[in-house]
C-alpha cells in the first residue's frame, strides 16, 4: 500500500525531521526512514527499483556525499551492500531529502543523511542489534 511506513521500527534510524501526514486520498512521496522508497524513473529509461540490490543499497544523491564510512562499517560488520551514484538527479535528492539513503531489501529506508555520524550504530540498528539513534 502507497504511503505505508514502518517510521516506529526499531530497525530504522529516525532523522528527526518526522513524517507527512498520511492522507486518505493522495500519496506524496517521501523518502523519511520507515517509508518506502519513492520510485522514479531514469533517464535511460529504467526504474529506481532495478537499481536496488539484494540486501542492503546505499544510494548516493550528491557528488559531494562520501558514502566510504557507511561501505567500511558494512564490511567489517560482513553486511552485503550495493552502493548505486546517481549523484547527477538532482530531483531525487530532493526528494530524498538526503545525500545518502540506505535503503533495505524490502525497498523500505532504514537511514538517511548527508553524513554518518557513527556508521557502526547505524548499521548495528538497521540490522536489528540496537534501539538507540545514529
Amino acid at each position: 500500500m502507497l504511503g505505508y511506513d514502518y517510521a516506529d521500527s526499531p530497525v530504522v534510524v529516525p532523522d528527526g525531521r518526522g513524517r507527512p501526514e498520511p492522507e486518505l486520498t493522495r500519496y506524496r512521496p517521501s523518502a523519511h526512514p520507515g517509508a518506502r522508497l519513492p520510485h522514479v524513473w531514469l533517464p535511460d529509461g529504467s526504474s529506481l527499483y532495478d537499481l536496488l540490490g539484494d540486501w542492503f543499497t546505499l544510494l548516493r544523491l550528491s557528488s559531494r556525499a562520501d558514502p566510504t564510512p557507511l561501505v567500511t562499517a558494512a564490511a567489517a560488520a560482513g553486511i552485503p551492500l550495493h552502493v548505486v551514484d546517481l549523484g547527477r538527479l538532482p530531483r531525487l535528492r530532493a526528494v530524498c531529502e538526503a545525500d545518502l539513503v540506505l535503503v533495505r531489501p524490502d525497498q523500505h529506508v532504514a537511514w538517511r543523511g548527508d553524513v554518518a555520524a557513527d556508521p557502526a550504530e547505524v548499521w548495528t540498528r538497521v540490522i536489528g542489534g540496537g534501539q538507540d539513534t545514529a
